[in-house]
């Protein structure tokens, strides 16, 4: 052993304590499921990385007090229904902000999408599917830019 300084001869580590809530972390992981999002997906929609949403899901840590409404945003739920302090669960799909009516799971909203574009004519489709992209982009730069 070099003077000064110490060795750990046991090539074991010592786990993280757990600092979060796992019961915060189940509700997050099954809200995100039952979205039909994925960790990346989350992840992605909250502009966080994957690791910080694995340890939120596993209870390893709490997500910050500035995260906290971009989770209950995403997810479709109030803070309140995020942390468990309400009585009643949440409901298992958010409402569309427009209609009240359930919010399709992303599965569903992309087959609807596929199924209206292959309804156009095929010449105009590719550039149908762009607009389409092109005002999806537009709307979650929106959706950034007022959480900001």
């Amino acid at each position: 052993m070099v003077k000064g300084t110490e060795h750990r001869r046991s090539g074991a580590s010592t786990p993280s304590p757990r600092t979060g809530d796992l019961d915060l972390g189940r509700r997050i992981a099954a809200r995100r499921e039952d979205l039909g999002m994925s960790r990346k997906d989350l992840a992605s929609a909250t502009e966080l990385s994957y690791p910080y949403i694995a340890q939120i899901e596993t209870g390893y840590r709490l997500p910050s007090s500035k995260h906290q409404p971009m989770f209950a945003r995403v997810l479709g739920m109030s803070l309140d229904e995020l942390f468990g302090t309400v009585e009643s669960a949440p409901p298992l799909r958010a409402e569309h902000p427009i209609t009240g009516a359930p919010r399709p799971s992303r599965e569903e909203a992309i087959e609807r999408a596929v199924r209206e574009l292959e309804t156009l004519p095929a010449s105009v489709r590719l550039e149908a599917l762009a607009q389409v992209q092109m005002k999806v982009m537009a709307g979650i730069v929106e959706d950034r830019s007022r959480t900001r």
